[in-house]
């Protein structure tokens, strides 16, 4: 749980300790679903984010925000107007994103779920999407149906999606079978890195121009 402190402020020394030993507990007890033994670095952080350059009312939407290092640099480049959603599938991160940043919107659940959630939500389609899940350890099915929500979500527009996976893992077969699942669908691939500044070293992956 953030203490008061935490509340919409960037993560110091202290909250990073305190975020990596939470990140480690998650990974221990679920190591499927968290897939990292520590959060993001700042580096990895930003070169996954790039350059916002949403127009008032355009909506960022993150898979998998963790304890927020990712969400700190959206935070901190949103353009005035712009909107952003994370959705975040374990229930203690959830309640810490919830604290810490106050002034965003996050939902509790899957991100598969991305279609209905919006509706609920009367949010509009994204313009980027940055995942910080970890596809390279996730069944088969539950690749397919996050892609599946990502292209629907993509589609018609000049958005793109985002994701990174660590250099030890980017060759297993999970990790291959979601880079062809998403050669079939988009006609844009760009891979950057890798970003040594983070642990383990890891790619970040950009998709856009959905077929």
């Amino acid at each position: 749980m953030a203490s008061s402190t935490d509340a919409g402020q960037p993560a110091n020394g202290r909250t990073r300790l305190r975020d990596g030993l939470g990140f480690f507990g998650s990974f221990l007890r679920n190591p499927g679903s968290v897939g990292a033994v520590l959060p993001s670095s700042r580096y990895l952080a930003r070169a996954l984010v790039g350059r916002l350059e949403l127009k008032p009312g355009e909506l960022i939407v993150e898979y998998g925000p963790g304890t927020g290092p990712v969400t700190d640099v959206i935070r901190t480049s949103l353009p005035p107007g712009a909107r952003y959603l994370g959705i975040e599938l374990d229930p203690r991160f959830h309640e810490l994103l919830t604290q810490r940043y106050p002034g965003l919107e996050f939902h509790l659940g899957s991100a598969a779920d991305i279609e209905g959630v919006l509706r609920q939500r009367g949010l509009p389609r994204p313009v980027r999407i940055i995942s910080g899940l970890p596809f390279a350890s996730l069944p088969a099915a539950v690749q397919d149906g996050i892609a599946a929500g990502i292209v629907h979500c993509l589609r018609g527009g000049g958005g793109d999606f985002r994701t990174f996976q660590y250099v030890h893992a980017y060759g297993l077969r999970a990790a291959r079978r979601f880079r062809a699942l998403m050669a079939e669908r988009f006609g844009g691939f760009e891979r950057l890195g890798p970003v040594v500044r983070n642990v383990p070293p890891a790619f970040v992956l950009r998709y856009w121009g959905v077929k």
